[in-house]
């Protein structure tokens, strides 16, 4: 693994005395290839000859409260996937799949009642905590952890697995480019979702593309977006 800050390569103790809960989290993985690249605060994934990546938490929130200071989030299909209704109180939510923060900035400009991050591949943790560091949340707590390994309930649990199916006809975004060929596919996916629905206490939302499989039989119902479904487990 390579450390940059400004053009030069520094050793991991460097990077480690700027970035205590980062390197903690690279520390097993430092035989691989990646580039990581430090821009002031901020850690940045060099993958390939793309632009780097990262988490940019402030640019991601003001475009949800810009939207949303127009719009309800009551009718955005998410939320209704959560179950969020007018005048009924909100859940405690899990992300098991917090990868690059999407889907977990959007439930947070929900108001949820609380949620929480899980991340368990080193590199996608790397970005949420640095993220974080960066631009604290109240309410979001973020564990680098494999969802297979929690054992707290929640009332909804919200899973994004990375399938192995790929959509051939549309180019992957630049995140998905990156997760499809460093991070891989989840391939247990199947034994997760049922771990998942066992520590709901409400239910399962589980996101997949519209083209995608239903990863476990029977939803009870499914909320369609204009390209992402979101199949429902209740649990009553």
């Amino acid at each position: 693994m390579q450390f940059v800050k400004n053009n030069n390569s520094i050793s991991f103790d460097e990077f480690a005395s700027s970035f205590p809960a980062e390197a903690e989290i690279l520390s097993s993985c430092l035989s691989k290839d990646w580039i990581m690249n430090i821009e002031e605060n901020f850690i940045k994934f060099q993958y390939e000859k793309l632009k780097p990546i990262w988490i940019n938490i402030y640019t991601i929130m003001d475009k949800h409260k810009r939207y949303f200071f127009k719009n309800s989030y009551y009718k955005e299909p998410l939320a209704r996937a959560l179950g969020l209704k007018k005048g009924k109180p909100k859940p405690f939510v899990l992300d098991a799949t917090a990868g690059m923060l999407g889907d977990s900035l959007l439930m947070y400009n929900f108001e949820l009642a609380g949620l929480t991050c899980l991340e368990r591949h080193p590199l996608a943790a790397t970005l949420i905590t640095n993220a974080l560091n960066n631009h604290h949340l109240a309410g979001l707590e973020f564990k680098y952890l494999s969802a297979i390994d929690i054992n707290e309930s929640f009332d909804v649990c919200f899973f994004d697995p990375m399938y192995a199916e790929k959509n051939t006809k549309t180019a992957p975004k630049k995140e998905m480019l990156v997760f499809r060929d460093v991070i891989g596919a989840d391939n247990d996916a199947k034994d997760v979702a049922k771990h998942l629905l066992s520590l709901s206490r409400d239910r399962l939302v589980i996101k997949r593309s519209a083209k995608a499989s239903v990863l476990l039989e029977s939803p009870h119902h499914t909320i369609t977006g204009k390209s992402t479904c979101y199949d429902v487990y209740l649990k009553s």
